[in-house]
């Protein structure tokens, strides 16, 4: 069998407007788990937004942990306990709150809450709070508040950083960052569907979904060509890129179609369905190589 995981992104890709699991792609991944193929998701989300998704899937016991925060954590989702993570420095974090307050936007850092009493620190010192506390409220989340994020003493080392901003705003406060922190950080600049904001995100330059998905896979003593990766936007493009099989879609911006070998046109449970039945590693019909 050539592929032998298939890891799928949740925004844009498995849940709909509803944040509902379609029927066909729970048959899917039946289906793939009956040939022996592991499922893990593989999202922007944090644990905690990520759970009533999983819910919904009809996973093998024991399921997969999940990747996590663009990649930065893995998690298992039973215990919910972290087992892998890729912190930001944080004295580079605390530099770039600095960069974001001057530019007048808030920071939103989210740690690990396993390992502290906090999920986000918030370090209010621009716009975007509206969204940020609309964000809060679908979240049973632990906040800790203050002026900036260097005003917290006990602030730890953040897994990702967020600042809120209109689509234009979003695009230039993205490049402006990612030539101030280069070989610091990776910044993203993308929508969040579920909240219906931009944000502009900053991770450690080696927190990304493929290093994570790989973490999983290697515990799995899968090697990365055997995993078959699905997204839609830029911070699924380093598991698109790497995996040996990496899918979007029509909708996907062009640098995400790109790094693609796969377009689905028709939808992801039959995405799954084809990966499932390679069972001889000879390639799908309509599959680049």
């Amino acid at each position: 069998m050539k592929y032998r995981l298939i890891a799928i992104d949740v925004d844009g890709t498995l849940v709909d407007s509803n944040q509902l699991v379609a029927p066909e792609t729970q048959d899917a991944i039946r289906h793939a788990q009956d040939r022996g193929i592991q499922i893990c998701i593989a999202t922007g989300r944090s644990m905690k937004e990520t759970l009533p998704v999983w819910r919904q899937l009809p996973l093998s016991d024991p399921p997969l942990p999940m990747a996590v925060i663009g990649g930065a954590m893995v998690c298992d989702p039973v215990t919910q306990r972290t087992l892998y993570h890729r912190p930001i420095d944080l004295e580079v974090a605390l530099e770039l709150d600095a960069v974001l307050a001057a530019a007048g936007h808030s920071s939103l850092a989210f740690v690990d809450g396993w390992r502290h009493d906090a999920d986000y620190y918030f370090g209010e010192n621009g716009n975007g709070e509206a969204a940020m506390e609309m964000w809060f409220s679908k979240m049973n989340v632990r906040i800790r508040r203050g002026a900036s994020l260097r005003s917290m003493p006990d602030m730890p080392a953040p897994m990702r950083i967020n600042a809120v901003a209109s689509a234009q705003e979003a695009t230039s406060l993205a490049r402006e960052l990612a030539e101030r922190f280069a070989g610091r950080l990776v910044i993203h600049s993308l929508l969040a569907p579920n909240y219906g904001v931009y944000v502009v995100e900053a991770f450690h330059p080696q927190a990304d979904k493929y290093r994570a998905v790989a973490y999983i896979a290697q515990g799995l003593r899968i090697p990365t060509a055997a995993i078959a990766a699905i997204g839609d936007d830029v911070n699924d493009i380093p598991m698109l890129s790497q995996c040996g099989l990496g899918a979007t879609f029509p909708h996907a911006c062009q640098q995400v179609r790109d790094c693609s070998r796969h377009i689905v046109t028709d939808s992801l449970a039959n995405f799954i369905r084809q990966v499932a039945d390679d069972v001889d590693g000879a390639g799908m019909v309509g599959f680049g190589s």
